[in-house]
């Protein structure tokens, strides 16, 4: 069992894609578009199989729902929102058919595949509203696992699926460090970072106020390729400073380097990383930007982690929100009534296993990529830094 990166990428880049770029930025979306099949075909993050699995009911992401405070609720809540997305496309998507759906049991990869005529956006629709439902579901009947591993990439489906979602609206998310319940590492955190990262890059590559001190083309040149490698190394530090036991392939670094950084002159960046400063003068230490302050450099990062994701235990004994409370999307209110809120729940500390082909070095990567070498596929954030280093580039 392992962690999958990413179900489904969409994100605020992806309507600019039509536009014509150059022949290097054509190349970024070609790989874009193949990570997105890749993607759409892995399996999604589960936790290891625990004593009572016998007994269990797997709801969404988790394996073993009776670790929630309200496990008959969520179950049915969830079945209600898989209900809720049959009918979405059935009634609303060109080609609607109630038995193709259903013989996919909504899965949208199937669909797309077996039900073409039904149009993708619309699909996209509906299964942004199916993510914003487990949001609820997970709010009102699982609030004591909020902060839990299975919860972020909830969080993560949440923007796969909605594009217009404001990343500080989603409650619960990321999780506080150290938080009872929660992950062995927090990689809602680094995914916050890494879309800021990836939202910032245009900014960098566009900024007049840096551009208008130089008028040769060359020095212009240089500095975009400044803000391309600022990034790079933003993305992939964001990732080892912030789970620094966890084996880094869970956290999608492998594929950030074989799709990302191999193709566009990665190698080339330590002159670039000595040369200028990615903080401060190129901005990617603001908060808004990913706050990054270190920067590693190729064949400088840190030995890999050996860690697989998991759950640490504690108990969460009250709704961290209240016993009602409200979050956005966009314009719309959701309001949320928690239940069974005197059912405390004792989870102990589960652990996922990886992917079995993929295990952290103990003494760093080759000498080429250091600490690199056992890193796997990209969550979605990679999709949204390869569309805005296509636009940054054209």
């Amino acid at each position: 069992m392992g962690l999958k990166d990413g179900k489904r990428v969409q994100n605020l880049f992806i309507e600019r894609l039509t536009r014509p770029h150059n022949n290097e930025s054509n190349f970024f979306f070609f790989i874009l578009q193949q990570l997105i099949v890749m993607w759409a075909r892995s399996t999604l993050f589960v936790l290891a199989t625990v004593a009572h699995l016998s007994t269990a009911e797997q709801v969404g992401h988790w394996d073993d729902s009776s670790v929630c405070a309200d496990p008959d609720g969520f179950a049915k809540c969830y079945d209600k929102a898989d209900d809720s997305y049959t009918s979405c496309i059935t009634n609303n998507c060109a080609g609607g058919s109630t038995s193709c759906v259903k013989s996919c049991n909504g899965d949208r990869d199937c669909i797309a595949k077996q039900c073409p005529n039904l149009g993708v956006d619309c699909i996209n629709v509906c299964e942004c509203i199916r993510s914003r439902d487990q949001i609820d579901c997970t709010a009102s009947s699982c609030w004591n696992q909020v902060y839990s591993c299975e919860y972020q990439v909830l969080a993560e489906d949440l923007l796969n699926n909605c594009i217009k979602q404001h990343l500080e609206d989603i409650p619960f998310w990321p999780p506080p460090d150290n938080a009872p319940g929660g992950c062995s590492c927090n990689f809602g955190k680094a995914d916050k970072q890494e879309l800021q990262i990836s939202n910032y890059i245009e900014t960098c590559a566009n900024n007049m106020t840096n551009l208008n001190q130089m008028s040769d083309v060359d020095d212009m040149t240089n500095y975009s390729q400044a803000c391309m490698c600022c990034s790079q190394s933003a993305v992939l530090s964001t990732i080892y400073n912030t789970c620094p036991n966890t084996k880094p392939s869970l956290l999608g670094a492998d594929d950030w380097y074989n799709a990302l950084l191999v193709n566009f002159k990665w190698d080339e960046c330590g002159e670039y990383l000595d040369a200028y400063d990615c903080a401060g003068d190129l901005g990617f230490g603001a908060s808004s930007a990913g706050d990054t302050h270190t920067f590693y450099k190729p064949g400088g990062f840190p030995k890999n982690g050996t860690q697989t994701l998991f759950n640490t235990g504690g108990v969460i004994s009250s709704p961290i929100s209240g016993d009602t409370f409200t979050w956005s999307y966009g314009e719309v209110k959701h309001t949320v009534t928690v239940k069974s809120t005197d059912n405390v729940v004792t989870a102990s500390a589960t652990r996922t296993s990886g992917n079995a082909d993929s295990t952290a070095s103990e003494t760093g990567a080759s000498s080429t990529k250091t600490g690199m070498a056992s890193i796997n596929l990209p969550r979605w954030e990679a999709t949204v830094l390869l569309g805005a280093l296509g636009l940054a580039l054209a």
